[in-house]
């Protein structure tokens, strides 16, 4: 139970952080990881930054009301944080960083792929007992 409780934790600080760069610091964070700005990729670095903020608010919630019958949300958290990783992956296997630095998207592939880890283990534990 603690665990869950700790990776539950870690997912609401994980999401809160990114959520917070894409929304609040959108310029900066979108030259600083992608190498250039514009008005289009502010556009989707900010709707990824609601999307990010409404799973921090729906694990706040979560974190309150326990995580019972919450599998399809736990899923959906998984697959993107997991999909979002074998992307970055992908640059870093190909040494394709485009306009940015290779250093900086390895950081991210690895932040996702341990925090996509850490949403697996509470998916496939999700229906034990709390």
């Amino acid at each position: 139970m603690k665990i869950k409780k700790f990776f539950l934790l870690i997912n609401i600080f994980f999401f809160l952080y990114f959520a917070v760069q894409l929304l609040f610091y959108t310029d900066e964070f979108a030259f600083k990881n992608l190498g250039y700005f514009n008005h289009a990729i502010a556009g989707l670095s900010e709707l990824i930054g609601i999307i990010f903020f409404s799973f921090f608010i729906s694990l706040i919630l979560i974190m309150f009301y326990g995580m019972e019958k919450q599998l399809p949300l736990f899923l959906t958290i998984f697959l993107i944080q997991f999909i979002i990783a074998i992307n970055f992956w992908r640059y870093v296997l190909t040494n394709s960083p485009g306009e940015t630095n290779l250093n900086i998207i390895t950081f991210n592939a690895i932040i996702f792929s341990l925090v996509s880890l850490i949403s697996f283990y509470i998916l496939i534990n999700i229906n034990k007992n709390n």
